[in-house]
This record gives structure tokens, C-alpha cells and sequence, in this order.
């Protein structure tokens, strides 16, 4: 008894699986373009927080001489999460490196 539930229990599976793989295929070039866009945007926002915080350093360089560190941590911080961000981005692209390319071949084709 116990091995028919399951074995229904795992059909049902087999059938949701199923259908979000067909609606995987169908988008499938639409979900790497948007996937491709998406890790873009690591690299983009990554030098405009890495830009505030070079701003944020120079802009209040002259409460530095006064020792107000505030601002210096304050730029410290976006300048560390700007490269946090720059390094996933080149994690991500090449994770997905090798489905970009293929992406590309086929736009080519």
C-alpha cells in the first residue's frame, strides 16, 4: 500500500517537473538574455558604488584632517561592496560562460 502512494507521490512530481521543463525550453532564450543582462548589471552597479565611494572620500577629505573617520567608513564601505559586487560578476560570467556562448551561436545562426 505504502509503495503505490509513493509511486503516485512521484508521478505527481514527474508531471510538475515536466511542465516547468516545457516551459523552460520554450523561454529558454529569453531566460539567458535576461540572465545575461542580469550579471551586466553586477559590473555596472559595481563601479557606480565604487565611484560614490571615491566621491564620498574626496568630497569629505577635509573632515578627515579634523578626525571625523564617519565619511572615511562610510566610502570604505561602498568602495568594498562596489568590488564585492565586480568580483560576482566575474564569478557569475564565468559560471555561466559557456551557455552565453551558446546563446550567441545560435542568435548567429
Amino acid at each position: 500500500m505504502e509503495e503505490s502512494d509513493q509511486e503516485e507521490n512521484n508521478m505527481e512530481k514527474i508531471a510538475v517537473l515536466n511542465m516547468i521543463f516545457e516551459d523552460l525550453v520554450t523561454d529558454a532564450s529569453e531566460l539567458v538574455k535576461d540572465l545575461y543582462w542580469s550579471v551586466k548589471t553586477y559590473m555596472f552597479f559595481g563601479l557606480i558604488t565604487i565611484l560614490f565611494g571615491v566621491q564620498e572620500i574626496f568630497y569629505n577629505i577635509e573632515l578627515l584632517q579634523e578626525r571625523l573617520y564617519i565619511p572615511l567608513l562610510i566610502g570604505g564601505v561602498l568602495l568594498f561592496s562596489g568590488v564585492v559586487q565586480i568580483l560576482n560578476y566575474f564569478r557569475l560570467r564565468k559560471k555561466y560562460s559557456r551557455l552565453f556562448k551558446v546563446q550567441s551561436e545560435l542568435k548567429n545562426t
